[in-house]
């Protein structure tokens, strides 16, 4: 038995195998944050009660299960396409996937000192850091810049006689690099405190890797959008410890 002979019949299965757990296992990790998973764990369990049928031969049961599992597939797609494609995204941005891209340096005290500002002011504010997946669709939705980092420029920005004060900003290293852009809004339901640029800001951590800030206008309350989960309530210290931790991830 030559060396290719043993590669085929007791390596590349084994490989083959460690490979199709790592996949279920990461895909688990990732489902279980968002809401699909109580609809899959249902559909899990439809499946199972499918196969005993089949293996009773209770035909009546069987037929309909099979009616409910081969609709329920695509309604699931259809319903949950958010969570799909936050799935993917996330799969897509994991270290062993990725191409070695290291994270792009965000002056954060600068960020922090200007979202400090605006919510003393109770000036409304959406910043976004963006992290490995690029967003020039969503830079396309604004006014194109090409600015240094620093924290009169973010507060001039979101001055309200500013005709760029509307929408976000993208700041990419240590350069903004376009402001009032449009983002995508979710459609998960949020508390009746948090507003358009709160459901903004998780629209697009939901389709991203980005770190989004949002300095509440209402209330002056900040807010922090990340992988789809959005937090508020932030001082300047748990501000800046998060942003710091979230970058130390990468």
């Amino acid at each position: 038995m030559n060396i290719l002979e043993i590669l085929r019949i007791y390596i590349l299965p084994v490989i083959d195998i460690l490979a199709v757990a790592y996949l279920i296992y990461k895909t688990y990790t990732i489902v279980v944050e968002t809401r699909a998973y109580i609809a899959l764990r249902g559909l899990i369990v439809i499946l199972l009660i499918y196969i005993l049928s089949n293996i009773l031969k209770l035909q009546t049961l069987n037929l309909i299960l099979k009616f409910i599992i081969s609709y329920g597939v695509i309604a699931f797609i259809i319903v949950f396409q958010p969570e799909i494609r936050r799935i993917l995204v996330r799969m897509g941005e994991n270290k062993i996937l990725s191409l070695g891209t290291k994270p792009e340096f965000h002056p954060v005290n600068e960020i922090v000192q200007a979202v400090l500002f605006m919510a003393k002011k109770k000036r409304g504010a959406l910043i976004v850091l963006k992290n490995k997946m690029p967003l020039k669709n969503i830079e396309a939705t604004g006014i194109k810049m090409d600015a240094v980092v620093s924290t009169e420029l973010i507060i001039s920005i979101f001055f309200k006689n500013n005709p760029l004060h509307d929408g976000a900003i993208i700041i990419e290293g240590d350069r903004i690099t376009a402001a009032s852009c449009y983002l995508p809004l979710s459609e998960a339901p949020l508390s009746k405190q948090f507003g358009t640029r709160h459901r903004a800001a998780l629209g697009l951590s939901e389709n991203s890797d980005a770190i989004v800030i949002v300095v509440s206008e209402e209330t002056g309350k900040i807010a922090l959008a990340y992988k789809g989960n959005l937090k508020t309530n932030y001082n300047e210290d748990s501000l800046k410890n998060e942003l710091n931790k979230i970058m130390a991830e990468k």
